[in-house]
């Protein structure tokens, strides 16, 4: 299989309690949310997973990481400290599916932050990015990570991002 033929999908969002949530709370909850993204993509048909990998940032410093590289395989998880008590968790997700429209894969996403949030009570950030058309938005003026200038998209800066 050629590299070229995967999907790369990658959000940083905020996941938010009513409440401080204990940190084994907040690991179920990324363990739910990564097997309901993989249980949205398992509909797609001949999709290859490359991984799937999430992060949530807790207070104190603490973080749990998350990975799965298949629908018949529990999700992987590291937990830094069990102990501690957070109200927001950031999330990172990053993931690499093989045969997959960009437009799909980001559906997926969202369904499956949505479901979470409904049975946790969180709330988010996020806010959808597809048009009623399909399309992606994304704006003509970004600006640049690095220098915060505006480019076009087929236009370089020079700071190689």
């Amino acid at each position: 299989m050629y590299q070229n033929v995967f999907q790369t999908l990658a959000i940083e969002t905020k996941l938010i309690s009513r409440q401080a949530l204990q940190n084994e709370k907040w690991q179920e909850i990324g363990c739910f949310f990564i097997q309901n993204y993989v249980e949205q993509l398992s509909k797609a048909e001949n999709i290859t997973i490359g991984h799937i990998k999430g992060l949530i940032e807790l207070d104190e410093g603490n973080f749990i990481k998350f990975s799965s590289v298949a629908a018949d395989r529990p999700v992987n998880v590291e937990i830094l400290n069990s102990q501690g008590n957070s109200q927001e968790g950031r999330l990172t997700f990053n993931a690499i599916v093989a045969n997959i429209l960009k437009e799909t894969n980001l559906t997926c996403f969202h369904m499956a932050l949505e479901r979470t949030c409904s049975v946790y009570g969180l709330m988010t950030d996020y806010k959808e990015t597809i048009h009623d058309d399909g399309e992606l938005a994304e704006s003509e003026e970004q600006p640049c990570p690095v220098c915060h200038d505006h480019h076009q998209h087929d236009e370089t800066c020079g700071h190689h991002h």
